[in-house]
Formats: structure tokens, C-alpha cells, sequence
């Protein structure tokens, strides 16, 4: 898989019309940070529980840092008139800002500690949005109204963090680095394939940011698309890699009602999609364009 920005959710329920909505995970209290690892990029992994994220959790400041800075670079950006054609000055602009507890002529004030954000391509990313019918003022109530996130609990082995925004219609995942310089860097093409193939079965990036903190650290996150249906049940998960390789759940594993199965355990059952010929037909064409936009990507 190279350098490619991989999702643990893959959004875009193609061939269907209309961004998809979300799936809230069964609600738990939870377990401790020691009995659970968080997820990370294209590592398999299952919802364990969530945990809404309160005032007294490891990561609530980290939390409203995200939120205001997102919805103070959203909310700059959203009325601005988008060019005909988008060039390196839209792929190039950054803005950046200073968070201070006491507040700036550009940013408001709040009870946390002082710190920077950084929005990345922001008029890119709002294209991308809309693009799949998405406002600034619907993204935005969704993942600030109330500044609350939901904790996802996975068995993923990168250390990323990953969060729900309140009414699930968007994942929010800690990146390395290095995951957000190949995202800029892929960020011209995917643009114009997200652009140009409404239902692309790529993962759909609507936003890229950084936090730095007054320690020092510095964290960066990707905002996702999340795919799964909030008023519908989910019984069985696949994370199908196109791969036989070690690619199965253990009985154990299997006994875990939440627990996300493989390529074997796919093949093993018998399952097959019903799409019926004229579904297959535009299902394999798009599979084919977003191979080769992966291709060109030395994603895989």
C-alpha cells in the first residue's frame, strides 16, 4: 500500500445517490486506556464500545482545540468565493491562527490553554464538501455545536486516535506527519477525482489540521467521511483487502459480536454481492478508475 492516506472507513455508497449517513457503535462506559489500543490507518479493526468524551477525559482539551479551531477556519472560509478553476494558490493556502485563553481580533477566547491551528487547502476541502453535499454550516454544526466528540475503541496497533463527531456523520483520526505530507502531496489528483467521480469508493477527506499545543506537541488530523447508516443495524463487517494472506478472524475473535471479519472468513462463507448485472457493471468501472488513481499515486 506505499504512502497512501488509508481510512479505517471507507466512505461513499456507491451507486447510490447522496453522501452517506453515519452509524453510531453500541454506547459503553468503555474500557480504560490500558485495556484498549485506538486505531489507526488501514489497520483492521472492530468497534469495541465509544465513550462520549467528557470534561474529565485524557483528551477533552485536545478535543476543543480541534473543534474551535475547525470551526473558527471553516466559518472564515465559508463565505468566500470559490475560483472557476482551483490552482496552486488554493492547493498552497494555509491559514493559520493563535488561540489565546484571553482571545485575538482573529480567534475567540476560551478557558483552555493557549494554542496554534492550522487549516490546510481550506477552499479545497470546502469544494470537496460540497461536492458530496456538504455546507460549511452543516459541517460545522455537526462537529462543533456542542463540542463533543464520541471515542472509538479499536484493536488497531498504530496508536491513532479516532472520534465520531456527536451525530456520526464524520470520523475525526490523528495522523502522523508524515500521512498528512503525502495527503498534500496526493492532494491535486484526488481533488480532481473526487471531482470528476461522484461515487468513488475512495475515502472521503474533508478536511486536514494540525493543533499545536503550548507544550509543544503538535498533532495532526484528518477529517473523514462515515459511511455507515445511523438508523440501520449493522450485523456483519468486512475489512475485504483483496488478499488470502493471513486474511481470517480466530474463533475467538469471532465470538465478539462487534468484531470486523476478513477476505477468508468473506470467501469461507459463501457470501457474494447481489448487485445484479448494470450495479456490477458500474461498480468494477469505478474500481478500475480508483485503481488507477492509486496506481498514479504509488499507493499501491
Amino acid at each position: 500500500r506505499g504512502r497512501t492516506p488509508r481510512a479505517v472507513e471507507r466512505d461513499g455508497l456507491w451507486p447510490f445517490e447522496g453522501p452517506a449517513m453515519p452509524a453510531p457503535p453500541p454506547m459503553d462506559p468503555g474500557p480504560s486506556r490500558a485495556e484498549s489500543s485506538e486505531a489507526g490507518l488501514g489497520e483492521s479493526s472492530k468497534v469495541a464500545t465509544s465513550k462520549m468524551i467528557t470534561s474529565d477525559h485524557d483528551s477533552f482539551e485536545l478535543i476543543f482545540m480541534m473543534l474551535m479551531g475547525i470551526r473558527t477556519a471553516v466559518g472564515k472560509f465559508a463565505s468566500k468565493e470559490l475560483p472557476a478553476e482551483m490552482g496552486p494558490a488554493e492547493f498552497n493556502q494555509n491559514w493559520e491562527g493563535d488561540f489565546l485563553a484571553s482571545g485575538t481580533p482573529e480567534t475567540p477566547a476560551h478557558s483552555h490553554s493557549d494554542y496554534r491551528f492550522k487549516e490546510y487547502s481550506p477552499l479545497i476541502f470546502r469544494q470537496l464538501r460540497e461536492r458530496f453535499g456538504i455546507s460549511s454550516q452543516d459541517y460545522m454544526l455537526s462537529l462543533t455545536s456542542e463540542y463533543v466528540l464520541v471515542e472509538m475503541f479499536t484493536n488497531s496497533k498504530s496508536g491513532s486516535f479516532f472520534f465520531y463527531s456527536a451525530d456520526y456523520r464524520f470520523v475525526l483520526k490523528t495522523c502522523t506527519k508524515r500521512e498528512a505530507a503525502f495527503l498534500m502531496s496526493a492532494l491535486p489528483p484526488y481533488h480532481q477525482h473526487l471531482m470528476s467521480h461522484r461515487f468513488t469508493l475512495l475515502c472521503r477527506f474533508f478536511g486536514l489540521h494540525r493543533v499545536q499545543q503550548r507544550s509543544g506537541k503538535v498533532v495532526y488530523f484528518v477529517v473523514m467521511g462515515n459511511i455507515f447508516p445511523i438508523d440501520k443495524p449493522v450485523h456483519e463487517r468486512f475489512d475485504l483487502k483483496g488478499s488470502t494472506r493471513n486474511r481470517f478472524t480466530t474463533d475467538t475473535e469471532r465470538a465478539d459480536p462487534n468484531v470486523v471479519l476478513k477476505d477468508l472468513d468473506f470467501i469461507n462463507a459463501k457470501r457474494k454481492l447481489q448487485l445484479g448485472e448494470d450495479k456490477k457493471r458500474r461498480l468494477l468501472a469505478q474500481v478500475k478508475k480508483d485503481c488507477e488513481l492509486l496506481e498514479r499515486l504509488q499507493g499501491i
